[in-house]
């Protein structure tokens, strides 16, 4: 993030070489808005799931539990007939109980939103990297930079849960407990002494009624709905269009099962994105001369999108359990073609025979569109069935990235002249919002954010960090042992200020050694 490092030459010499071999680790957390760890709660359904409970889309529909007491139980007796016809014989005057006649409604009018929010309380990112940078003096006023990261390893962990949320056009609590206990009343008077007063036709309706509500192999049985509870996403996902782990629509899931498997921890490594620059020298001059007190530069570079990214989705490909390959894998880039414009210099003076020096820096850094495959997942799309996905976001999309700034000021001051310093300085970074292109807008306002839909969650980022780092130097040749020049740095990151990015903390060791080609 911009220039931070003990000799922070903006430029080289002609001809001179200059080789930084930089190693480190890092870890950290994310932070979103209003400083939460983690991601913020994010409201989560599985699209068509409430047509189950009522379908909206055809009101005579038999197949939702709207309307029970509508449902014919024999070829001419309605549920509701059935219960009237009970509650006027002299058994059930005995028994002195009534039973629900299945008219209450406790969905709809509109459609029935069954949801709630997935939780995601700690979202970590470690990695242990390598940096090889190569600097070239061009001539007095130029110099050429070359950089490409090394990933040995790089893992990324969530931590995932589960809140139930209330029930739009819904009150399923009310059903399960209005049916509980009709079916207990059902129950108590088939087993009752009472029952066998009651005549044989009615008798043999009332239990048809019961065998066709209450049993599950019943014709219009809501047995399913009562197991499922009052959070029917949170305990118990029935239907094979909402359970991508089974064939059956016996079968189970949840939704903590279903983040497990589409969100599992990954691990990455490889390269990462390349960086190539200019630096021009513009007024002033450089420290290396040391003939004036300041230095003006600007410089432009291009981001080579070298690192690995998630590949198109191949339901093929699979690891060892069975799930596809993509779901595992992490991305080490941005996937972009950037350039960067920056603006930076320094000022610099010895004092008691000490170099004190100051440098700033600015960085725009140009995001154009780029292609990406689509990741699969039920977040954002409320789909688990991954042509559907596909079908309505496509295989592929275009995604721009938000355009960085970053800007960093720096001081440094030796200890031990021309052997050891001392520096600290703070990176300032803002990054705009990202803009989505698919065949699905509202998947595109989602996954960019910033909106009621995803509150609390947005690309648009803000960090500001602190580095701290000492640098031992071997560069002057009147003081210097051995033939090769170097400086070794140690150095650290210390983050003091993160929304709707990482917060990171590193480490750092790097080598640089000087040599002039003539």
């Amino acid at each position: 993030m911009g220039q931070l490092e003990g000799q922070a030459y903006f430029t080289l010499p002609k001809n001179v070489w200059r080789v930084s071999v930089d190693n480190g680790m890092t870890t950290g957390q994310w932070f979103s808005g209003g400083g939460k760890k983690g991601l913020p709660d994010e409201f989560f359904t599985l699209s068509g799931y409430g047509l189950k409970f009522y379908d909206h889309l055809n009101p005579e529909s038999k197949h939702d539990l709207v309307n029970l007491h509508e449902h014919y139980i024999t070829a001419t007796d309605r549920a509701d007939g059935i219960v009237a016809t009970f509650q006027l014989t002299d058994a059930a005057e005995a028994w002195g109980d009534t039973l629900a006649d299945f008219s209450q409604n406790f969905f709809g009018p509109d459609s029935v939103n069954l949801g709630g929010y997935i939780t995601n309380p700690k979202r970590s990112l470690t990695s242990l990297f390598s940096r090889l940078r190569v600097e070239y003096g061009i001539s007095e006023k130029a110099t050429f930079t070359f950089s490409i990261p090394n990933y040995s390893t790089a893992r990324q962990m969530n931590t995932w849960g589960w809140r139930a949320g209330s029930l739009g056009n819904a009150d399923l609590g009310g059903f399960i407990a209005y049916h509980s206990a009709n079916k207990a009343k059902l129950d108590n008077f088939i087993n009752s002494e009472f029952s066998t007063n009651l005549n044989s036709l009615t008798m043999s309706k009332l239990e048809a009624l019961y065998d066709a509500f209450y049993t599950a192999g019943g014709g219009s049985s809501i047995l399913w709905a009562m197991e499922l509870g009052a959070d029917p996403l949170g305990t118990s996902i029935v239907g094979t269009q909402f359970n991508p782990f089974s064939d059956s629509n016996r079968d189970t899931t949840t939704v903590d099962l279903l983040m497990e498997y589409y969100h599992p921890d990954r691990t990455a490594s490889g390269l990462g994105d390349i960086d190539l620059g200019l630096n021009f020298h513009l007024l002033g001059s450089p420290i290396w001369a040391g003939e004036s007190l300041f230095s003006l530069y600007a410089g432009f570079g291009l981001t080579i999108p070298t690192a690995r990214l998630i590949r198109k989705f191949d339901p093929a490909k699979v690891d060892s359990i069975g799930r596809p390959e993509q779901f595992n894998q992490l991305e080490l880039g941005n996937g972009i073609k950037a350039w960067n414009f920056s603006v930076f210099g320094e000022f610099y003076r010895t004092i008691r025979g000490r170099e004190v020096k100051v440098n700033w820096s600015t960085r725009y850094k140009f995001n154009p569109e780029a292609r990406y495959w689509t990741r699969v997942t039920p977040r954002g799309t409320y789909w688990v069935i991954s042509d559907t996905v596909l079908s309505r976001i496509g295989e592929s999309y275009r995604f721009k990235r938000g355009d960085e700034f970053v800007g960093v000021v720096s001081g440094e001051i030796e200890i031990i002249p021309d052997k050891l310093s001392v520096f600290a300085g703070q990176v300032w970074a803002m990054k705009r919002r990202d803009v989505y292109y698919s065949r699905n807008q509202q998947w595109n306002s989602w996954m960019a954010g910033g909106i009621d839909e995803r509150a609390g969650y947005d690309t648009r980022s803000i960090a500001l960090i602190q580095k701290l780092g000492v640098v031992f130097e071997n560069t002057d040749p009147t003081n210097q042992f051995g033939s090769t020049p170097f400086e070794v740095e140690l150095s650290a990151t210390i983050p003091l200020l993160a929304r709707h990015t990482w917060s990171s903390f590193s480490v750092g060791l790097s080598f640089v050694t000087f040599f002039q080609f003539w």
